[in-house]
């Protein structure tokens, strides 16, 4: 598309022209060119620019850093102050992808964007969970995104993301106390990693997926 548009090859040429190497220029196209054409209303929380998206890699180089070492306390104790951060904003960061966040204005983004942020005083809170039997129903690591609004008057809202070993819970609202669960802070410091689900519902992520459980029996032709 862009190979075929004037207007586009003459200002990666202009830029060019002033010294700026051609990735550079081009990531300067589609933020201040081509972003407005695409999204006429201005971005989604899904989406960060292009120069965000470079220190956002090494956010994800932490967070692997946390993933190798299965969150153990004793070995994330070791990590450095910066890593840790960075550890705590990949996972922040994440939760601007997932597809049921896609209309949430989350006010954690300048935390995010700015490297040298230490503190974010913000709504949200983000809790986490080591995987374990109580977490996988038959052993399987259940991963889909998800969403509930707690008392279906959208104030109080969870969301939800994972991989195979944590399961991750941004809330607006203060956690519930029988939802045994570490503060993502919890790693700047000294901390005893929860594992599994402490509660008889299974927690955020029980009623989340008791939620598309039975979504998927009411949408299920045969009933």
């Amino acid at each position: 598309m862009m190979g075929e548009n004037s207007d586009f090859k003459r200002y990666i040429t202009q830029e060019q022209e002033k010294g700026m190497p051609l990735k550079e220029s081009l990531d300067s196209v589609f933020d201040n060119e081509l972003a407005e054409s695409i999204y006429p209303k201005g971005r989604t929380a899904r989406t960060l620019c292009q120069n965000c998206n470079r220190f956002l890699g090494k956010y994800d180089e932490a967070y692997l850093k946390f993933y190798d070492v299965d969150g153990d306390p004793k070995k994330v104790k070791g990590f450095q102050y910066k890593t840790k951060l960075q550890i705590i904003k990949a996972i922040f960061a994440k939760f601007l992808s997932i597809p049921e966040a896609k209309d949430e204005k989350f006010d954690f983004i300048d935390f995010i964007r700015n490297p040298e942020e230490t503190e974010y005083r913000g709504k949200w809170s983000l809790y986490f969970v080591k995987r374990d039997a109580s977490t996988d129903l038959m052993g399987l690591s259940d991963i889909p995104t998800g969403k509930i609004d707690w008392d279906l008057d959208g104030k109080k809202i969870v969301y939800e993301m994972s991989d195979d070993k944590f399961i991750f819970n941004l809330l607006n609202f203060e956690k519930h106390d029988q939802f045994v669960m570490n503060n993502i802070f919890d790693i700047l410091s000294s901390y005893k990693l929860v594992e599994g689900c402490h509660d008889a519902t299974g927690g955020y992520h029980g009623q989340l997926a008791l939620t598309r459980l039975f979504k998927g029996m009411g949408n299920n032709p045969e009933e």
